[in-house]
């Protein structure tokens, strides 16, 4: 439940959560989305959208079920890899533009399929099919992921990485590939425990700056 507390999502963002299903995360952008445009007073409705996407279709129904509680008008579900997730436009140009500007989004969770060792205690099944080899095998995936959601982000906007694994090579791995990647320097870390004083309080480690890479055929 942390990472979508992380994006301080405003009532007016274009929010993307690229890997939603089942939809428990994307319910809390969308809560956020709505209960910070009462605080505002700007009625009941924000203006802004969350656009929630799986790559399978089974998981995208399953995720339309679990939203739709919400009812809410500011959701919209999608059906694609999360690494090939279109650039969209706009129908009209802005005024006074002579071409058309992609659609960019103000935050992005990317939520990316991982090994899940992080969750070992809750799922101990998982003991019996995880090898170190795990995390070598999704990190070209989760790179992918990434860096896509990199292309699709609004200048100034916010990307939140996130996985259920400890393994750096699905965690610090990937966000150092992307900031050394092409344009990567126009990302910086930010602290977005900050943002939130019940945030700031909560236990947690610096990432790590070196990783061993096991050797598997």
């Amino acid at each position: 439940m942390i990472p979508p507390l992380l994006l301080d999502v405003k009532p007016q963002h274009r929010v993307l959560d690229m890997c939603a299903a089942p939809g428990s995360k994307t319910f809390q952008l969308l809560e956020m989305l709505h209960a910070r445009a009462e605080e505002r007073d700007e009625g009941s409705l924000p203006t802004g959208v969350v656009v929630a996407n799986d790559a399978s279709l089974q998981r995208a129904n399953l995720l339309t079920h679990q939203t739709k509680r919400s009812n809410s008008p500011a959701l919209i579900v999608t059906n694609h890899q999360a690494q090939k997730f279109p650039t969209l436009y706009p129908t009209e140009n802005a005024a006074g533009s002579s071409k058309r500007e992609p659609y960019r989004f103000d935050r992005i969770l990317a939520d990316v399929p991982c090994s899940g060792d992080g969750t070992l205690r809750k799922s101990p099944d998982l003991w019996k099919k995880w090898t170190p080899a795990s995390g070598v095998d999704l990190h070209t995936l989760q790179l992918e992921i990434a860096s896509h959601a990199a292309r699709l982000l609004k200048v100034g906007g916010r990307l939140v990485y996130s996985t259920c694994s400890l393994n750096p090579l699905e965690d610090e791995a990937v966000v150092a590939s992307v900031l050394l990647g092409p344009g990567g320097e126009r990302f910086e870390i930010v602290d977005g425990f900050m943002d939130d004083a019940g945030l700031q309080k909560m236990r947690r480690r610096e990432g790590v700056r070196t990783w061993g890479v096991c050797e598997h055929a």
